[in-house]
This record gives C-alpha cells, sequence and structure tokens, in this order.
C-alpha cells in the first residue's frame, strides 16, 4: 500500500526548465558566448542536471576555464530567483497537492534546484504547505539520477520504495526514480499532472521480486568461464 507521493518540481510542479536553461546560457554568455549551450544539447545531455554539473561538462567538453564556474553559477541563481518570484498561484497544482493529503498520504518534494530557488518556486505555486519533506540538491552528495535524493525522502518519512509512489519528467529524473525501487508515474509537463494518473498508479501494488530458493541447493556457482 502506497504511503509517500514524491513530486520532481521543474517540469511536473511547475514548468520553468526554460527559466533554468535561459538563466545559465545568460550567465555563461557574460563570460563567452561560444560556450553557451544549444536546445539540442540542453534536451539530449543537460536537461534535469544541477548547474555545477553542466559546468564542470562544459569545461571537460568545451574547455570552459573551471575559474569561471562560481562567477557563472552566482550570475544563474541570482537570475533564476528573479524570475522565479513572478510564478503564479497554480490552483490546479494546489487542488491535487491538498487532495492527496485529504486522503491520508505523505507528500514531498524532491529536487536537483538549491533550497533556495526551489522554496520560491513553492511558495509562489501554492503547494508549499502541504509538503511533508523537501529535499534539494543541497541536502545530499549525489544529484540525480542519483537515486540518494529519493531514498532520503523515503527515510526521512519512514517508507520502502514499494510504498512510494514518485512524479518525474525528465531523463535524468526518470532513472534517479527508477533507481530508487520506487513506482514512478511519467509526465510531460506540469499540465500532464492529473489526479486519475497518480491515482492509477496509487491503486496497483508495485510487484516485489521473490528470493530464488531451494531447500536442496543455497549456493549456486556458475563454472564457466
Amino acid at each position: 500500500m502506497k504511503k509517500l507521493v514524491l513530486f520532481d518540481l521543474d517540469g511536473v510542479i511547475v514548468d520553468t526548465k526554460q527559466v533554468h536553461y535561459e538563466a545559465l546560457n545568460d550567465a555563461i554568455s557574460q563570460v563567452d558566448p561560444k560556450y553557451i549551450i544549444t536546445e539540442a544539447e540542453h534536451v539530449s545531455r543537460y536537461d534535469g542536471l544541477k548547474t555545477l554539473t553542466k559546468l564542470n561538462m562544459l569545461s571537460e567538453e568545451k574547455g570552459l576555464p573551471y575559474t569561471d564556474h562560481q562567477v557563472i553559477y552566482d550570475q544563474k541563481q541570482e537570475l533564476t530567483i528573479k524570475h522565479f518570484s513572478k510564478i503564479p498561484t497554480n490552483e490546479r497544482m494546489r487542488e491535487i497537492f491538498s487532495t492527496l493529503r485529504e486522503d491520508g498520504y505523505m507528500v514531498g518534494c524532491c529536487t536537483n534546484c538549491i533550497r533556495r530557488t526551489a522554496l520560491v518556486a513553492l511558495s509562489k505555486v501554492g503547494v508549499i504547505e502541504y509538503l511533508d519533506v523537501i529535499i534539494t540538491n543541497d541536502d545530499v552528495k549525489n544529484p540525480k539520477p542519483h537515486p540518494e535524493i529519493y531514498w532520503r525522502a523515503m527515510s526521512m518519512m519512514g517508507c520502502l520504495p514499494e510504498e512510494t509512489l514518485i512524479i518525474e519528467d525528465s531523463p535524468q529524473g526518470l532513472l534517479s526514480a527508477t533507481r530508487s525501487k520506487a513506482d514512478v508515474v511519467r509526465v510531460k509537463n506540469s499540465s500532464d499532472v492529473s489526479l486519475k494518473k497518480i491515482y492509477s498508479k496509487l491503486k496497483t501494488k508495485k510487484k516485489i521480486m521473490n528470493k530464488w530458493h531451494d531447500e536442496k541447493m543455497n549456493v549456486l556457482i556458475p563454472m564457466a568461464g
């Protein structure tokens, strides 16, 4: 039986991927426009990764000086906060969260955003009051696609993976969610998030693989190779 529903932030609760993309490129352009990330690169490789990971990739693959990372990072965060402060309240999303809470589910948000950015976005959308747990990039050693962020939320809420449902959209986020062993709902964007989709999974029991057992043989050692 499911007890916990965890949401990604960007592209799930609020559609701010374009804001992150443009804010990072604006910050990069102030250093050197030749390192700007194209739309194609963003969609295929950078989507869902934290900012420092993206900057390391640009250094390794395009030669962006590592000494420019902090300047770009700081400027990107300031631009992002500025845009996030204009996010409107989403009554439809508020209804989804309030319904889950009323039905007895614990609800959380797990995002590769830094905590400051995440709190601004969640407050502006109007769902922060319904959240039992918020885990951000600041709270983990290994960001998505590593499953640590979801495992941490489950641990804090006292839930097992089979008691958890995760709502994700990006390749990196979906990989993180899948690796956590929880059930997953894949969405295209925040408009694709619905109670119908969520409850169709909440009512489905996740299959758990039974361990192999044989009373006559407890250890099997392959000899070939």
